[in-house]
């Protein structure tokens, strides 16, 4: 999250909860193609700058993304562009002429990265996203977008 009214209220980061699938396209060359399909989840607290009252904020945004692989034996690299989908939610407080702002927001994406692989069905994934998506609120705009680092580990299942 890049925007600066966020920074203010909920600070510079915030943890995300992330998960994914990826298909990758069967070819007969040592580089591949790779589908993914990737859902993430924020869940922030805060409070407001002038009367310190607490505000909450949850953010889920699902990516498809299109990824070319280079092969290099234990190490793959990543590389490709997403179309991001965004819903978010902020609760405000009781003070606050209205209780929530909720709504949601295509974005795009891009991404890199690296796996490495301990097995054939087991390895650690390593990647960077930024992401550009900007929401709107009668006359408040918000960037709901910016850059995020992911280390997880990956399972494959091998058919």
């Amino acid at each position: 999250m890049q925007d600066d009214v966020f920074k203010q209220v909920y600070g510079n980061s915030a943890w995300i909860f992330c998960g994914g699938y990826s298909y990758r396209l069967p070819f007969l060359l040592k580089n591949h193609i790779e589908v993914g399909l990737d859902y993430r989840f924020l869940s922030d607290k805060g409070e407001l700058t002038v009367t310190k009252e607490p505000v909450e904020l949850m953010i889920s945004d699902v990516t498809l993304s299109l990824r070319y692989l280079f092969d290099l034996n234990k190490f793959i690299l990543f590389l490709g562009p997403g179309v991001d989908y965004l819903e978010y939610k902020e609760k405000y407080p009781p003070t606050f002429p209205v209780s929530s702002t909720k709504g949601s927001v295509f974005g795009f994406s891009f991404q890199g990265g690296c796996y490495f692989d301990f097995s054939s069905s087991l390895g650690v994934k390593l990647s960077a996203l930024y992401c550009s998506a900007h929401a709107e609120e009668e006359t408040v705009k918000a960037d709901l977008g910016g850059l995020g680092v992911k280390l997880g580990l990956v399972y494959r299942f091998n058919f």
